[in-house]
């Protein structure tokens, strides 16, 4: 009996860095940011625009050509970019491939809509960690830290899969 007790426990230890997040919390979570991501996503291909990352991978720098509708507040300090956002377009068949090429990682994404705040009960009390929502075909992951933020948010169209990548830094 005690095996058993110590055993779950420990399976409840090992699962209590993630919650599953209703449709409301989630909701909520995109419904806050939406509005500022809406003409970025909508940002087409444009070869002139296109750059290339340290892993060939091609995007647009919406600092440097920056849809219309809201700004960010893109910034730098010493010669490191602080605040900025980007436009993946990745050759792919889905956004776990997508996501894993991006991330170089072979983490498989969750299928509901989750919030992971790690190993430490503070994050959750401070609602640090990472929040994976699907919502309208499209998977969000805000990451937020206590001196740093991203979001991502991931769509698929056609073979390719658009990446909006959005973090900043506050030192």
């Amino acid at each position: 009996m005690r095996k058993i007790i110590l055993l779950l426990c420990l399976s409840l230890s090992l699962k209590a860095d993630i919650i599953k997040l209703d449709s409301e919390a989630s909701s909520n979570l995109i419904n806050e940011r939406e509005m500022f991501f809406s003409e970025a996503l909508g940002v087409a291909y444009d070869k002139v625009k296109i750059k290339r990352d340290s892993k060939d991978m091609e995007f647009i720098d919406l600092c440097q050509y920056p849809p219309s509708g809201y700004k960010f507040n893109c910034s730098t300090m010493n010669n490191e970019q602080i605040v900025g956002i980007k436009k993946y377009f990745i050759h792919t068949k889905s956004i776990q491939e997508a996501y894993e090429t991006l991330n170089d990682s072979t983490e498989k994404l969750p299928t509901s809509n989750i919030y992971d705040y790690g190993k430490e009960a503070s994050n959750r009390d401070d609602e640090v960690g990472n929040y994976y929502i699907w919502d309208k075909g499209r998977l969000w992951i805000i990451g937020m830290g206590y001196d740093s933020g991203s979001i991502s948010i991931y769509q698929q169209k056609g073979d390719i899969v658009e990446v909006i990548y959005q973090w900043s830094v506050d030192w």
